[in-house]
């Protein structure tokens, strides 16, 4: 089989025409249509449905995209552990993660793992879980840091610790600064700003945000939140509420995100109200270069 064909197959696939694949391989088109002829030639295996403006994979098709997809990748890991006897772990480890806990639990383990291995680069990505779950099943990055839950048939994982939602707010706020604690009813009537995922953006959104769980909490005491914003991004609110305008209703770990700034944290209790549980992840199935491996162990 040639691979350097099943490259070019696996393009087509990603990118849905012939024409795109092309620019993203800098061939030209008419080159291109003829390899993936010869293809599938070779395998006397019909892989796409013509149509007008689009090529549909067919049975066979789907079945030889993620299988080829396993094939490069054993490949290029193989490249790479060959490299590795001679010279020492390296090349580029691709990882994704949620903003707050990227900020909490990477910096100190990437500090160590790049005195260990001086030779990995890294290339890092940040979005909400649904995000970093799509990222993580396209192949484009190797680990995940996100919110559960995850898909546990596509999705292996390691459960990180759990954490507390805080009220973020600036000292003008009206409360006492000296306490670490807040009640819940103390927010009556304080505008809130919420951290949201948005359905869509994604499929894989499946369980409540914390805006959905204080809200529930905040019924229960027998009233309901003045909500000022939500955002899919924490660092708005994090702005927003070292700017006085409300106070912004996050995991805790977003207190690493905006370390210069005068905000207050103060952690809410009756009721405690916990983030949803985050988890490191990687796709199931997948070779995983030995640079995620290794980087995997700060987490075991």
């Amino acid at each position: 089989m040639d691979i350097r064909r099943m490259k070019y197959f696996v393009s087509i696939v990603e990118e849905g025409q012939i024409s795109l694949a092309a620019k993203r391989l800098n061939i030209a088109q008419p080159p291109l249509s003829q390899q993936l002829k010869l293809f599938e030639e070779e395998l006397n295996t019909k892989l796409f449905e013509r149509h007008t403006r689009k090529l549909i994979l067919t049975d066979e098709g789907k079945f030889l995209y993620e299988r080829s997809l396993e094939i490069l990748e054993m490949i290029e890991k193989t490249k790479q552990e060959l490299n590795e006897i001679s010279s020492g772990i390296s090349g580029t480890l691709s990882i994704g993660m949620i903003p707050s806990l990227g900020a909490e639990l990477i910096p100190e383990k990437v500090k160590d793992f790049h005195k260990k291995y001086p030779n990995v680069r890294f290339k890092v990505w940040e979005g909400d879980s649904n995000r970093i779950m799509e990222l993580t099943e396209k192949r484009i990055i190797e680990l995940g840091i996100v919110r559960l839950p995850v898909d546990k048939d596509v999705f292996d994982s390691i459960n990180l610790s759990s954490e507390p939602i805080v009220a973020a707010m600036s000292e003008n706020m009206g409360f006492e600064n000296d306490s670490a604690s807040i009640n819940l009813a103390e927010l009556k009537d304080k505008p809130l700003m919420f951290l949201r995922s948005y359905k869509k953006t994604s499929d894989y959104r499946t369980s409540v945000d914390a805006v959905d769980m204080v809200k529930s909490a905040c019924t229960e005491l027998g009233f309901e939140p003045t909500i000022l914003c939500e955002s899919s991004n924490l660092v708005p609110l994090l702005n927003w509420a070292n700017c006085n305008i409300g106070i912004g209703i996050v995991p805790k770990s977003a207190e690493k995100i905006m370390p210069n700034s005068k905000l207050i944290f103060k952690k809410i209790i009756n009721p405690e109200v916990m983030a949803r549980p985050s988890a490191l992840i990687w796709l199931k199935k997948r070779h995983l270069t030995s640079a995620a491996i290794k980087f995997m162990e700060y987490f075991g």
